[in-house]
């Protein structure tokens, strides 16, 4: 038995179950339903309307189920096959001529979705009958109860306590009292009614939930045994080899990404190292610029004692009478030449140690920078 057949059988016991609940309590409703007749006769309407569609869908997935079938069997180019309208993309897939008789994971999940989506679709009127119908219930609940308010008012400002007939003012007030009454009926009739109409509808409607979830299931079962393998199982098809070769390939991969990532870490230590090399030889270069300016006040200062030295001289030559102070500044000039001399041997024995150290600096950056440059032409 399959699962249409299923769901054909628990929709008729159900049904029957409630006809027999109706024929049981027909004298009773038959004065409920006059009531409010117009309204309920909109509300058995919807109700007949959710029956009706509801094997209607059901013999539509019948169809769609035999197509199915017919189409695995060779069948579906018969004359008297079904049409498919619900595995439409399924049947404009299948009759193309270029098919090879697999469907690939992507087209599968596609075609599951678009059937989904038709299948929920069906089901949109359904849904709605059911919210249609306690609207119809609780508009009739709510139009006796507006008539009930209104006869019931009506029957207080009709009330004379100061007549002389007691008992015609009871009588006034009982025959009053009947609208209201009828408001009540008319409230609770319709409410009846459409609950009584929406749990039908719902039940109906679970049920044909039911038959498209199988349906679903099955077409996901039957599309899964022709789906073939893609990516890496395709290559590995091809080359011959199966498991094995995945199997390697992913453990290939998996090295590949380790080297990587232990590259990664040896170019981010050596872009540190880069970098304190840079901060050093700033430190040099700062040095040696303190030490340049040093040099540059000295030889100021020298270049100032010797003019000042030069016009002395000329002073001293033009008074004679001044022999000693020449022997003086004689012995001072030879003494100044000295320590010049000394002076200058220093400055030049300082710049070429700071330039030598400055070098080696810049040569220990190339080396660092050139090394990095190939450990990534090594990782590409």
């Amino acid at each position: 038995m399959s699962y249409i057949h299923r769901c054909l059988m628990r929709i008729g016991i159900f049904l029957v179950l409630a006809i027999a609940t109706t024929a049981f309590l027909y004298p009773s409703l038959k004065q409920i339903f006059f009531h409010n007749l117009a309204l309920n006769i909109i509300i058995l309407s919807c109700l007949g309307l959710g029956v009706v569609l509801s094997f209607f869908q059901l013999f539509r997935l019948q169809q769609e189920q035999t197509w199915l079938d017919n189409f695995e069997q060779g069948k579906e180019r018969f004359p008297d096959a079904p049409v498919a309208k619900i595995l439409a993309p399924l049947a404009i897939l299948l009759s193309d001529p270029n098919h090879s008789g697999s469907i690939a994971p992507l087209t599968a999940r596609s075609i599951l979705a678009s059937v989904d989506g038709r299948l929920d679709e069906n089901r949109d009127l359904n849904r709605y009958l059911v919210g249609l119908l306690i609207f119809l219930g609780l508009l009739g609940t709510f139009w006796g109860l507006s008539e009930t308010i209104g006869a019931i008012t009506g029957v207080i400002n009709s009330i004379n306590m100061g007549g002389s007939e007691i008992k015609d003012a009871f009588t006034n007030l009982k025959q009053g009292l009947q609208s209201p009454l009828t408001g009540m009926g008319m409230a609770f009739s319709s409410s009846m009614f459409g609950l009584a109409s929406s749990l039908i509808v719902g039940f109906l409607d679970l049920q044909i939930s039911k038959a498209s979830s199988s349906f679903y299931h099955t077409l996901e079962e039957r599309l899964a045994a022709n789906t073939r393998l893609s990516g890496v199982a395709e290559v590995s098809a091809a080359t011959g080899s199966g498991p094995a070769y995945t199997q390697g390939l992913l453990e290939q991969t998996i090295e590949s990404m380790a080297n990587l990532q232990s590259q990664m870490r040896r170019t981010e230590d050596n872009r540190v190292s880069v970098i304190k090399a840079l901060q050093t030889v700033g430190e040099k270069l700062s040095m040696m610029a303190d030490q340049m300016s040093g040099h540059q006040n000295v030889m100021k200062k020298i270049a100032q004692n010797q003019i000042d030295l030069q016009e002395s001289l000329i002073q001293a030559t033009r008074n004679p009478s001044q022999a000693a102070l020449n022997e003086v500044i004689s012995q001072h000039l030879r003494s100044l030449d000295t320590t010049s001399t000394k002076l200058l041997e220093e400055m030049v024995t300082g710049r070429t140690s700071s330039t030598q150290e400055l070098r080696n600096e810049i040569r220990v950056i190339a080396r660092t920078l050139s090394a990095i440059a190939n450990g990534q032409e090594v990782a590409a």
